[in-house]
């Protein structure tokens, strides 16, 4: 049994109309330019991170003595292999033959923090357990990180620093070192451009 109701637009075989297809049609490009003005926004906003220049006594060293103030030797380990690997210094015995120091040492951050400890509870006579939680005190949590700092042996000026904190006992050293030398290539970069552009 066919459908009493008359179709109020004239419909072909195959083809399905909208009614509300002229509609989307005229505000879709408005739609599209609504959801496309926060990316527009931030991407004219967010500009790319410029480094201050490190000092001239760290891009002219060609010494350098490693202190490590840490009671870890694997931290002065795997800065004197990541130096050998890199071949920018000489690496000297004493504060005295370095043109810059790289000195390590630990630092720590507490936190103190609140929260609960989950219960369960099993009622004989129910027959049944009841679950919850009950807080706990305050407890601290200590972060670890690395210090590693350029020093000027004769004034103690701190000519660089940054620090990595330990992530399963990974001390960041490598990550500190590779930081270190990406600043000072991509600085050495910035400053033979204006010759080669002559």
């Amino acid at each position: 049994m066919r459908n009493s109701k008359a179709c109020p637009w004239p419909q072909q075989p195959g083809r399905v109309r909208s009614v509300l297809r002229p509609h989307l049609s005229a505000l879709l490009p408005a739609m599209l330019l609504l959801s496309a003005l926060p990316a527009l926004a931030l991407g004219r906003n967010k500009q790319p991170i410029q480094h201050a220049p490190l000092p001239a006594m760290v891009m002219q060293a060609t010494t350098i003595y490693i202190q490590n103030q840490t009671n870890d030797p694997g931290i002065a380990d795997k800065a004197y292999t990541q130096l050998k690997n890199w071949g920018r210094y000489q690496i000297v015995d004493s504060k005295e033959h370095a043109d810059v120091l790289l000195v390590f040492a630990l630092t720590e951050s507490h936190r103190q923090r609140s929260g609960s400890g989950f219960v369960s509870l099993y009622n004989s006579k129910s027959n049944a357990y009841t679950y919850g939680s009950i807080p706990d005190g305050p407890s601290i949590t200590t972060r670890t990180s690395t210090l590693m700092q350029v020093v000027d042996p004769k004034t103690s000026d701190v000519l660089w620093a940054d620090q990595q904190p330990w992530r399963h006992k990974h001390t960041g050293t490598q990550k500190l070192l590779l930081a270190l030398r990406r600043r000072i290539e991509e600085q050495s970069l910035q400053d033979a451009a204006p010759t080669n552009a002559k």
